[in-house]
């Protein structure tokens, strides 16, 4: 009788034992199924409507600067880019150091949100002057305006534009 009791608690103790590392074990985060948070490189390269403004930032080299650093972006769609005349295969033809400089004409240091924006001029990523206006509720950045705001990204939040911002290196 004392060896049931005694084979019963061991058998009582290894099935809580087991349950117990089988919650424990069965909590565990799986890396596949954590949602990673996305740059603004990510958000360029995922959308179908950056593909120029892609094939841009990756012939200017600017893939990890986009990637790490806290930024506000001024994307021009594939639209915009259009209007101004500017295609995938022109921008691939820039020099690398031009194309770096149009891109930086659209980004501006530190994430800022559409409505904290300061209206009048601000330094863009390459110290090149630029005018942030606001009428109404349309914000605009050198007579582009903003018609998709506040995409945000882990490192930055990007202002989509209707026209590209400075032309002067095409």
């Amino acid at each position: 009788m004392k060896k049931n009791r005694f084979v019963g608690r061991w058998a009582t103790f290894f099935l809580i034992a087991i349950s117990i590392s089988a919650t424990v074990l069965s909590c565990k985060e799986d890396s596949k199924d954590l949602v990673k948070p996305k740059t603004i490189t990510d958000v360029i390269l995922e959308n179908e409507q950056f593909s120029i403004l892609r094939d841009l930032m990756i012939h200017a080299g600017m893939s990890d600067a986009l990637r790490t650093e806290n930024l506000t972006v001024f994307a021009p769609d594939n639209n915009a880019f259009g209007k101004a005349n500017i295609s995938a295969s022109l921008i691939t033809q820039l020099p690398k150091d031009s194309a770096k400089l149009f891109l930086q004409n659209h980004i501006l240091k530190n994430k800022t949100k559409l409505s904290d924006l300061k209206v009048g001029e601000q330094l863009t990523l390459n110290r090149v002057k630029v005018n942030i206006a606001r009428v109404d509720s349309i914000v605009s950045i050198n007579k582009a305006d903003v018609v998709i705001p506040n995409v945000n990204a882990d490192n930055g939040v990007i202002h989509v534009i209707d026209s590209v911002v400075v032309r002067k290196f095409l």
